[in-house]
């Protein structure tokens, strides 16, 4: 699966085609709780990037929760 996919469910849900999504909008993005993302991003299942005080998850991550290898 490529980051496409991603990237038409973004403009499906009215989000911006980013490299990156906050747990937010990957949880709107994935159809999951936000803190299941959470837990995720925690117990490190799901890797993230932190920019200031803003937490990213990476479309490659995003990818990878799709296929189900997290």
């Amino acid at each position: 699966m490529n980051p496409e996919v991603i990237w038409r469910l973004a403009q499906a849900k009215g989000l911006p085609v980013r490299a990156a999504y906050t747990p937010r909008q990957a949880a709107l993005l994935l159809g999951i709780g936000r803190n299941v993302l959470y837990e995720a991003v925690r117990s490190g299942r799901v890797k993230s990037v932190q920019a200031g005080r803003v937490r990213y998850i990476p479309v490659a991550e995003l990818v990878r929760l799709l296929e189900g290898d997290a």
